[in-house]
């Protein structure tokens, strides 16, 4: 009488080779699902990174303004005092020049 059917070893053949294409399927998608998670882990870091610098430049810039403005006012300053200063060289300058002439005359 001829069985039907497969013999045991190539069932538990083919059981083997199912479960083992399954386990790749699970540690592939694994795998997947954890390379994923990697790459939005240093997205994330990168744009934090980014923040960062920016949030960094506009608070540099911020203490610049703060710097060019002083400095302005600095400018200013001197600039005015410089002009008194001329005036009164100016007004030493026209006092020597008059006495000057008076001991020439």
């Amino acid at each position: 009488m001829a069985r039907q059917g497969m013999d045991i070893g190539t069932s538990v053949g083919l059981q083997a080779t199912a479960l083992g294409a399954g386990l790749g399927a699970i540690i592939y998608t694994g795998h997947a699902q954890a390379m994923e998670r990697a790459r939005q882990d240093r997205e994330a870091r990168e744009q934090a990174a980014y923040d960062a610098a920016v949030s960094a430049a506009f608070g540099n810039a911020e203490a610049l303004g703060r710097i060019a403005r002083q400095a302005v006012r600095d400018l200013a300053a001197a600039n005015a005092e410089i002009a008194k200063l001329r005036a009164a060289l100016a007004q030493r300058q026209a006092y020597i020049h008059r006495q000057r002439q008076r001991v020439a005359a």
